[in-house]
């Protein structure tokens, strides 16, 4: 029978002895006082009436009970085959108990123990139940691990009636040998097995985290939160943690009181003074909020008297003023001031000022009394100390860099604000700030880090050895946790001992972490792990080497991440170390596991924000090794989530490109071949529609992007002081054929903030890179606004570099007036400089249709086009469509071509970084001898090129893409001109097996027009299609040189093979060419190394690796250091 039958039996057992409905509804009432009698239909007569009544209405009760009870205890279905034949107290037991079986206790299947008293044993293991009395306060648990196995339950309060009480779990650290189990391992508290359960359900918080809705400042002792503190179900001696803004430390505060605030900073309208030494000196510089403006009152005696050094500041609303504070300067300061107030032309003294010297001095109101209230407030200096300070004469005047005025406003209702035990001590951002029409809610986030649930134990040796406690769900059970606090928690470099933990639950929609507080946890806080439909929101993690959040396998599916927040709290790479054999594994959110929601998670502190690392794990991982893909795998929802203060990347999606995976309900693949970039038919097989990063903000990072990625597109993303608004280098077309790769995105910087520079660093590739209804705002300007190109012509950047940048409706008018607004090329090699063409069809580019780079010189010759200035990086405009044309094939040395827009051979400008690129010599791009990737230049729409070269085996000729014809409303084609005969290339060819990497087969397969299948001079003719033979021939080899693309070193040995085809086992072994291939161990173990040297190339790394001994020499470089490495293949 279920629990609820199990209790009805013993509530029959005990009327059967003794005053039937009284003895057992009592006994109903002490065992589980949450149960509602009313709830369950027995009425007051029933308790009260004859004997015989009550016999008779107790047995319809039971009846009720039978369909009612599972409800009212909160009785979950995983635990309704557990038969409770016997309850009993802790207290009533625990003299017999605590000594058999050496402490080491046990819970017997059908038994139900309450702990009504704290409990110390060696160790608990518990078959039946174990409930905590939530009535009582301040009760322990103190064992060596807490296990429920098979069947069993723990509770620890529940959704209906939480531990509001103070409760511990405390796990001792004892003999590991001794005190381990086999599968879960040492110091933990965990679920094992089918139909095992915990619940944990501490006192509810409204809310774990809200934001500053004012600055905070070194000194403060009351935050203004924008949620009420009393709604969040905030206390007095909460412990709460204040995060950075300024890439420094968080700290952490205890909760004074909660109440009405003292005073807050005034709004103040304008300034006046005596005397302004010039406009830029005026008396509104000392109240604008900018740093490095200020009010100056130089004034010779020949103009002044003295009684001119003043200045007034006039409030938004009549005030009742506490205290002004005055910035003042370090040699053009006043000894002696007073600080007057004025109401109604009625001046008042709140004030003097005695100091001795310059700097921040804050002036308490203390001459007014209860009169305090004024509209304005002036600082009127004492001209005669002025004489005295002994730095500048008096007559070189006052020099204030801000003043400002707290207080309360007249008639506005107080805010309750958090007042501390601690003062602040670092400065904070706090509330919106505004950038020429810009709104940015740039705000520290204030954590609630008590919880009246503690899991903890002996944590001396945790910070030498990182080894602490570990809770988890082993298996197909329930852990339903929600705000309890758990502390020096996992185990570093254990497999599968973090704090919390879903091992293998499949789907387990009842599985949850909630509300909780993790602080100081030695390896990935909280891991998902072969689990899917959990959820995991609203936790606060304090502290996490390595990573914050991770999702293990790859396999991972359809899990809510959500209103999480994840800090490293003591500064910049203070988080970052080795784990789990994972020694560039650092990001507050790390997934390799892709299709799982993130919405509204903050992360701050970490090396990296959120990271979905999929090229760390190409084939995923553990259990999922083999059956994934992540680098292909598509994301979930990904919305508003903020990533600030992190030292490298902020959000970090590195090298993704999700596709049309089929899979089954754990997330493994069914059809190995739904990675591969093309379906059978040659189509995209990215994923539809495609993957969307909605109402990302970032702000204070070093970088915010990806290397490589497609097929995902940002809307309404929004950049405030980075390093680099967004860092990009490849991509391509959309599959889907609609979507922009960033639409209603903003990049702003706040010149008065000393971090951050606006410039967005793009990719290349011949594709159209989309960008729609974006602004710019702010300075300073790095090398320009919109830089196309990223490391062109470099290993792991796209190629060849004639990228088209489509700009519509692009705002620039936040950008000073002289700003680069665009750049040809970045960080790349020289074509960088060259081959970019960007596009338009309304003002985004000054009224141009297309524009290229200031070197393809014989562009201004073309009618309606001409040279511009430095603000368009002296880009040639031109009226008439100029688009992309590349030449796919392998290197046969140099290609020219000629035509409209290039000069002739005696013009043509052989230095660097042209190379003859103006006059149509086209070198072939191979990324520094990391790919093959065939030759780019560009070309004028609806002309005629005569192209040459010494061709053999497969070319292919690629005009323009088909997106454009229907954005500009027109057809795109050229005539190419080869060995007397005739083609016309159309942006409308048929792509299929195409992508901005090239052909992915053989040229016979292609449906492209202009063409030469192996080393026939064959041009298509009539559809432009080139029948296939009939019996189609083995397909020729594929690329013959060529090497591996790997961000990160796999842990299988790997080489370079031309006859590889998508779908053979062992190919596409990098996620990128087909020809890069596994060999010799694990799946792969059936191919043989071959005894050559396979070499690697990434964006990151580079490595030599010879298979035969499958040992690897790294030399990693990030964009801050360079390290170098030599490790043996796993």
């Amino acid at each position: 029978m279920g629990q609820g039958s199990g209790l009805t039996c013993e509530l029959l057992a005990h009327g059967a002895s003794a005053g039937v409905e009284h003895v057992s509804f009592e006994f109903l009432i002490r065992t589980h006082p949450s149960v509602s009698i009313a709830a369950m239909g027995v009425t007051p007569a029933m308790r009260t009436g004859g004997a015989a009544r009550r016999a008779a209405e107790f047995t319809m009760v039971v009846a009720l009970l039978l369909g009612r009870v599972a409800a009212s205890l909160n009785i979950h279905s995983v635990n309704d085959a557990v038969s409770v034949d016997k309850v009993v107290q802790w207290s009533d037991i625990k003299v017999s108990q605590a000594s058999s079986n050496g402490g080491h206790l046990v819970v017997p299947q059908g038994e139900t123990w309450y702990l009504d008293e704290s409990m110390e044993v060696e160790t608990l293991t518990v078959w039946g139940q174990l409930k905590w009395n939530t009535s009582k306060k301040g009760l322990e648990l103190r064992t060596g691990y807490l296990l429920v196995e098979k069947g069993g339950y723990f509770q620890l309060g529940t959704v209906g009636q939480p531990m509001t009480n103070q409760a511990t779990v405390y796990i001792t650290r004892k003999d590991a040998s001794t005190y381990s189990h086999h599968e879960v391992g040492y110091r933990f508290l965990a679920a094992l097995g089918d139909g095992s359960r915990i619940d944990i359900h501490g006192r509810e918080l409204k809310r774990t985290w809200s934001l500053l809705s004012k600055d905070a400042h070194i000194g403060d002792t009351e935050l203004f939160v924008k949620h009420d503190p009393k709604g969040m179900n905030w206390r007095v001696g909460d412990r709460i943690g204040l995060v950075t803004t300024s890439q420094g430390v968080s700290t952490e505060h205890h909760i004074k009181s909660i109440g009405p605030a003292s005073s807050w900073q005034l709004p103040i309208n304008r300034a006046e003074s005596g005397v302004d030494v010039s406009r830029q000196e005026a008396a509104d510089k000392a109240i604008d909020k900018k740093a490095h403006t200020y009010w100056g009152s130089w004034c010779t005696l020949w103009w002044c008297k003295g009684q001119e050094q003043w200045i007034e500041v006039f409030l938004a609303e009549p005030s009742n003023i506490t205290k002004v504070s005055i910035n003042w300067d370090g040699s053009r300061y006043a000894p002696k001031f007073i600080v007057e107030g004025r109401l109604e032309n009625k001046w008042i003294k709140l004030a003097d000022g005695n100091i001795s010297w310059g700097g921040w001095h804050e002036i308490v109101a203390d001459k007014c009394g209860s009169g305090c209230t004024v509209s304005s407030v002036r600082i009127k200096a004492d001209y005669e100390s002025m004489k005295t300070r002994g730095t500048e004469a008096a007559w070189a005047g006052l020099r204030i860099w801000e003043i400002e005025v707290y207080g309360r406003e007249l008639g506005k209702p107080i805010p309750d604000v958090i007042s501390l035990e601690e003062p602040v001590q670092h400065f904070h951002n706090g509330g919106f700030k505004e950038i020429l029409g810009q709104r940015f809610e740039i705000a520290a986030e204030v954590v609630n880090l008590e919880r009246s649930v503690l899991i903890t134990g002996d944590s001396e040796t945790f910070e030498e050895t990182k080894q602490g406690i570990h809770t988890a769900l082993m298996g197909k059970g329930v852990v339903d946790m929600r705000y309890a606090r758990l502390e020096n928690c996992g185990q570093r470099d254990k497999m599968g001992r973090y704090c919390m933990h879903f091992h293998q639950a499949e789907r387990c929609p009842d599985c949850r972490y909630q509300g909780n507080a993790i602080v100081n946890s030695a390896q990935a806080a909280i891991t998902l792990h072969g689990s899917h439909q959990t959820l995991v929101d609203s936790n606060i993690i304090w502290k996490s080497f390595g990573a914050g959040i991770y999702t293990e396998d790859g396999n991972e599916m359809n899990n809510m991440i959500s209103a999480n927040v994840v800090v490293c709290p003591t500064g910049p790479l203070t988080c970052s170390e080795s784990w789990l054999g994972k020694p560039h594994a650092q990001a507050g959110i790390y997934m390799i596991g892709m299709t799982n929601d993130l919405i509204d998670n903050r992360v701050a502190g970490f090396e990296n924000g959120i990271w979905t690392a999929g090229s760390h794990a190409p084939r995923g991982q553990g259990l999922a090794l083999g059956k994934v893909c992540p680098m292909h795998t598509p994301f979930g929802a990904i919305r508003g989530n903020v990533c600030h203060d992190n030292f490298r990347f902020g959000l970090y999606l590195d090298n993704q490109y999700p596709r049309q995976l089929e899979r089954d309900s754990n997330g493994m693949l069914t059809k190995p071949g739904s990675c591969d970039e093309f379906k059978p038919d040659g189509a995209d097989n990215g994923v539809l529609p495609a993957n969307v990063v909605e109402d990302e903000f970032d702000y204070h990072n070093m970088f915010v992007g990806q290397y490589s990625m497609g097929d995902i597109a940002f809307l309404r993303y929004r950049s405030l002081n980075n390093a680099h608004s967004m860092y990009w280098k490849a991509s391509k077309n959309f599959a889907d054929g609609v979507s922009h790769h960033m639409k209603d995105c903003v990049f702003a910087n706040d010149p008065e903030d000393s971090f951050g520079i606006l410039q967005l660093l793009g990719p290349s590739g011949p594709f159209v890179f989309m960008f729609t209804n974006n602004s710019f705002v702010g300075s300073p300007v790095g090398a320009a606004a919109l830089n196309a190109g990223q490391h062109c012509g470099k290993p792991g950047a796209g190629g060849p570099c004639n990228v088209q940048y489509y700009l519509e409706n692009i705002n620039w008018q936040g950008l000073p007036p002289n700003s680069k607004r665009i750049r040809f090329g970045i960080n790349g090699e020289d074509e960088a400089e060259v081959l970019p063409i960007f596009l338009s069809k309304d003002d985004s580019l000054g009224g141009a249709r297309a524009m290229v780079s200031r070197y393809m010189k014989g562009f201004e010759k073309v009618e309606g086009c001409q040279k511009m200035d430095s603000v368009w990086d002296e880009g040639i405009a031109c009226k008439k469509p100029v688009r992309r044309l590349n030449i796919w094939t392998s290197d046969i040395g140099s290609v020219n071509v000629s035509g409209p827009g290039f000069v002739s051979k005696e013009e043509m400008n052989k230095g660097p970084p042209v190379h003859g690129g103006d006059a149509g010599l086209l070198f072939f791009e191979n990324n520094l001898g990391t790919t093959s990737k065939g030759y780019g230049t560009m070309a004028l729409v609806g002309s005629e090129y005569t192209v040459s070269g010494a061709w053999t085996g497969d070319v292919v000729f690629d005009f323009s893409d088909k997106l454009l014809e229907g954005l500009f409303g027109q057809p795109e084609n050229i005539t190419l001109k080869f060995n007397g005969q005739v083609c016309k290339a159309s942006a409308s060819d048929p792509r299929s097996f195409m992508t901005a990497n090239g052909p992915g087969a053989w040229a016979g397969k292609l449906q492209m027009p202009c063409k030469v299948v192996g080393s026939q001079d064959k041009w298509g003719g009539g559809s432009g299609i080139v029948p296939s033979p009939s019996p189609a021939p083995t397909p020729p080899p594929g690329r013959l040189v060529g090497e591996c693309f790997f961000p990160n070193r796999p842990g299988l040995p790997f080489y370079w093979e031309p006859t590889c085809w998508f779908g053979k086992i062992g190919c596409l072994g990098d996620g990128i060419n087909v020809e890069c291939r596994f060999c010799g161990k694990g799946d792969f173990a059936s191919i043989p190394c071959p005894a050559t040297t396979a070499t690697t190339t990434a964006a990151s790394i580079t490595a030599t690796t010879t298979t035969a001994a499958a040992t690897t020499t790294a030399a990693t470089t990030t964009a801050a250091t360079t390290t170098a490495a030599t490790t043996t293949a796993a």
